[in-house]
């Protein structure tokens, strides 16, 4: 039961945080590859902040026997304290749907053979989003094993490719970061944070049942995992992609019009995640008048 219930916690988290941690190349390269050879300690850095920091979102919850982080808050901090807090995590959790809500937009212009395509894509993720939330959020855990499984294939396959993209991109590519060992541990400490920040009522709403330390584990190595894969596939394409807008979708184009899909689809699902995630967050706090 307990092992079962870190699982489900983590599986919860990773996928909250998808749809800004490793959904879009550009989030990848500008935490991570644009650092260079310092990338790889920085995604490692990032991996154990996230578990770290969810771990501990997790213990605090299962100590105030909370199933969401506004009820972690009410339980475990002062009237105004939680209401502050709960003002910028609210905050922030509205910036995230918005954001993965016009993203989810943007691939439906890019994907949709349809008239207001963009309107689609974003009501068609607001819906999806909806559906993961109905019966406490039951198949999120699911959501979150099938983009961290995916998104961990698919970026390995892109860096297993030994085939160039095709670049319409004149210029030099200058990585200003590149060694800068500040900047490493600043971006690295970000990403966590902000994915931390994504997940932390996921983790706490499955974190019944749930070992801390066992959450952490899972978190970090996932969140490992996927950033890995991602950082080798943006290095196997060369500087000169990370200047691109869809750096990955210049990779997966290699494969035709089944990358472009894949591509468009793992994207579309990761922002569905977190969208999901944001609003479930909204919801608790409002509920708890926060």
């Amino acid at each position: 039961m307990r092992k079962s219930g870190s699982v489900r916690s983590a599986l919860a988290a990773i996928g909250a945080a998808s749809g800004t941690a490793f959904a879009s190349g550009r989030a990848i390269v500008g935490y991570f590859a644009q650092l260079g050879g310092l990338s790889w300690l920085a995604i490692g850095v990032a991996a154990a902040a996230f578990g770290l920091l969810t771990g501990l979102c997790v213990r605090l919850a299962v100590r105030a026997n909370a199933d969401s982080f506004a009820a972690l808050c009410r339980r475990s901090l002062g009237r105004g304290t939680a209401r502050a807090l709960g003002l910028l995590h609210g905050l922030l959790m509205a910036v995230a749907a918005l954001t993965m809500l016009l993203w989810a937009a943007r691939l439906g212009a890019l994907a949709l053979p349809l008239r207001q395509s963009a309107a689609w894509g974003m009501g068609l993720s607001l819906s999806l989003a909806a559906l993961l939330n109905r019966r406490k959020g039951c198949w999120t855990p699911a959501m979150g094993l099938a983009l961290g499984v995916v998104g961990a294939a698919f970026y390995s396959a892109l860096a297993l490719d030994p085939r160039p993209p095709r670049l319409n991109f004149r210029g030099e590519v200058v990585l200003a970061l590149d060694g800068n060992p500040a900047a490493a541990l600043a971006l690295s400490l970000s990403h966590a944070a902000l994915s931390a920040c994504l997940a932390a009522n996921a983790a706490a709403r499955f974190s019944a049942g749930a070992s801390p330390g066992r959450v952490g584990v899972l978190c970090g190595g996932g969140m490992a995992l996927v950033l890995l894969a991602g950082n080798a596939a943006l290095g196997r394409g060369g500087e000169a992609l990370f200047a691109q807008a869809l750096p990955l979708v210049l990779l997966a184009a290699r494969w035709g019009i089944a990358g472009f899909w894949l591509c468009a689809g793992y994207g579309f699902c990761c922002a569905t995640a977190t969208l999901a995630a944001a609003l479930a967050a909204l919801s608790a706090w409002l509920r708890r008048g926060c």
